[in-house]
């Protein structure tokens, strides 16, 4: 289930050439004439994850030396950039792009960041040039706003899921299928490989991090990782509390054997 090469894009030279990856991307980005918005108009703001972690830790703080972080320690610290940039402006009604999922999934970030690192089987490197590659999803403009990619809630799993892989098959020695990567992410393999080529072409195939891009973000890194920085509380673990209410609820319903009554339920219709 590994690949054998040991160049940059290992995995991906393994499952064919970049360009196949790139074929019938264009229909992803397919909209109705009627309700695709002028160019140029509903701008959003560009929210990078350097940029939240040097608004939340400040520049004085990012000055000061850093001490070196543990795997476990360096996944927590990417699930707080990510917690900082994710926007706080996005409604319901608003979600636009194919990586929303229909609800805010009820996974933490941290912990499905932890499984990532886990069953990945990939260096702790992987997870900074993550960051670097969702950055540059984040930061690229097109010609049409409804194309630009921001940060939410209900796409920050999908995200970060797809840039780990990006990171982990560009730079590993050994790396899994995609549909061990779907496996591990809790997506539809076909899912992930339609991200995987719209991804691709949306970042025109730069997923190389140079030395010194990398220092600087694990600079971040190792700063926003003081507990002592307050960062935004995680959507994940209030939908993950409304889910085991829910569940609760219903086990209670199940066990009372309650049975539904009808003639309410006629009545009230009528």
């Amino acid at each position: 289930q590994f690949s054998g090469f040991s160049a940059p894009c290992a995995g991906y030279w393994q499952q064919g050439i970049l360009g196949e990856m790139c074929k019938g991307v264009d229909t992803l980005l397919v909209c109705d004439a009627q309700d695709k918005p002028s160019p140029f108009s509903q701008r959003h703001e560009l929210i990078t994850s350097r940029a939240a972690m040097t608004r939340a830790v400040g520049s004085k703080q990012l000055e000061k030396r850093s001490t070196s972080l543990s795997g476990v320690e360096l996944v927590e610290a990417v699930a707080r950039a990510l917690l900082c940039t994710i926007s706080r402006q996005h409604e319901a009604g608003q979600r636009n792009t194919m990586f929303d999922s229909v609800s805010i999934p009820a996974i933490p970030i941290s912990n499905y960041l932890r499984r990532l690192h886990r069953d990945f089987r990939c260096s702790d490197s992987a997870f900074v040039c993550a960051l670097v590659i969702l950055d540059r999803i984040l930061n690229t403009r097109t010609d049409d706003p409804i194309h630009e990619i921001q940060l939410t809630a209900w796409n920050v799993h999908r995200l970060a899921l797809c840039c780990v892989m990006f990171a982990a098959k560009f730079n590993e020695d050994r790396t899994w299928c995609n549909s061990q990567y779907a496996r591990i992410g809790g997506i539809d393999a076909l899912e992930l490989n339609g991200y995987e080529r719209f991804l691709f072409r949306f970042l025109g195939f730069r997923l190389s991090v140079d030395s010194d891009e990398y220092q600087l973000y694990l600079k971040h890194l190792q700063a926003i990782a003081d507990v002592s920085i307050t960062v935004p509380d995680d959507p994940s673990v209030q939908a993950l509390a409304e889910k085991s209410v829910g569940e609760k609820r219903l086990a209670v319903h199940r066990s009372s054997g309650a049975k539904p009554c009808f003639k309410g339920l006629v009545r009230g219709v009528s």
